[in-house]
């Protein structure tokens, strides 16, 4: 629990200056959720009004009234939802992605003046590919787990609140019911991850050849 305390610190440290990045991206993905939650409910308006149409065309005394304009009009809503949900988190994965580079970056600097002020001595100590590994390897990995953990963290948040508004919008009941069980299903998990499995015993002897 320590280590994660001190490299929340560490992290929120090179982050805190990014804060209207962040906000726009949050937004960002909160339309790109909502366009998400919202299309599926045209694509329901244009199956029934492509149902509506069917009816009137194949019966004689209503053909002559039967329109596609209004299934059309839905279909194009429709595009346009996801046109949106793909357009909005393409623009929040380049801030973030650009949040994450301009923060490793300052971290390789801080790296390397903190570099600079150490002894002769713990370079005799380290290797050199040691020492180089930590500005090659290890903050671009650093990199890459903040490009992919910030864009989830902030899609799960936005997720869970636009499914939340959907389960509520449907049944009410069903969704108090499934909030209820979801802290027990999240114990259980818990219980059984931290059991572990017993250990079998390895035999010294050798085995004999066939």
């Amino acid at each position: 629990m320590k280590d994660i305390k001190l490299a929340g610190r560490y992290y929120w440290h090179y982050l805190k200056p990014y804060g209207w990045p962040f906000f726009w991206s949050a937004v960002l993905i909160g339309i790109s959720t909502a366009c998400v939650v919202i299309a599926p409910t045209y694509l329901g308006r244009a199956i029934s009004e492509l149902t509506t149409y069917v009816q009137a065309w194949t019966n004689p005394a209503t053909r002559a009234g039967a329109s596609l304009t209004t299934f059309h009009h839905t279909l194009l809503f429709y595009v346009l939802f996801y046109f949106g949900d793909a357009s909005s988190l393409l623009i929040a994965s380049w801030l973030l992605a650009k949040v994450t580079a301009y923060s490793t970056g300052t971290m390789r600097i801080g790296l390397f003046r903190k570099m600079q002020r150490m002894k002769v001595e713990y370079f005799d100590q380290h290797a050199d590919g040691d020492i180089l590994a930590r500005y090659t390897s290890d903050l671009d990995n650093i990199f890459n787990a903040l490009n992919q953990a910030l864009i989830d963290f902030l899609l799960a948040i936005a997720q869970m609140i636009g499914i939340l508004i959907m389960m509520f919008n449907q049944s009410t009941t069903m969704a108090w019911v499934t909030m209820s069980t979801t802290p027990v299903a999240l114990l259980i998990a818990a219980l059984v991850m931290k059991k572990k499995p017993p250990l079998r015993s390895i035999s010294n002897k050798p085995t004999s050849a066939p």
